[in-house]
């Protein structure tokens, strides 16, 4: 016959220790992985606002250089010397979210080569291009708009 009672004494914690010892593992092994999602999802979160940040860039600058297309006349791409000794003068569009800037390259106009799928004529023409403007597009964003995006664009404009 064998005795269930040996050992009953210096068995009873045992199992309870064994037990905590395991919930403490699993614990940490799940407080890990928590912490390392939640750093994974303000990464993903990071790089929609910077995605997003640069689509309304980019969207800000086409829809500024469509505005002064439909100007038919004196625009500011047409203006000489923007105004200025800085060279640079302020634009808007309409709904833009973006802080807009149109540049102009310093010193003396330089006419190059039309790039021939803008040339209006053969590349042997007397048509050449200026590409002196650029326009600058910066907007914030993030947390508490700490970070910005800036998009420069080039305006290449044909001239004889």
């Amino acid at each position: 016959m064998v005795n269930h009672n040996l050992n009953l004494k210096q068995q009873r914690g045992v199992v309870l220790i064994a037990a905590l010892v395991m919930v403490l593992v699993v614990s940490g092994i799940a407080v890990t992985l928590m912490s390392n999602s939640s750093v994974d999802m303000k990464v993903i979160n990071a790089a929609q606002d910077y995605d997003e940040a640069l689509t309304l860039a980019y969207a800000d600058t086409s829809r500024a250089i469509y505005d002064e297309i439909k100007l038919n006349g004196a625009t500011k791409f047409t203006t000489p010397n923007l105004g200025g000794g800085d060279e640079t003068v302020p634009m808007t569009a309409t709904g833009a979210q973006a802080t807009l800037e149109l540049i102009k390259a310093p010193g003396e106009p330089q006419a190059t080569n039309c790039s021939p799928r803008r040339s209006a004529n053969a590349t042997n023409s007397d048509v050449k291009c200026s590409v002196d403007l650029r326009l600058s597009s910066t907007i914030a964003y993030g947390k508490g708009n700490r970070h910005l995006v800036n998009v420069i664009t080039g305006i290449e404009q044909e001239s004889l």
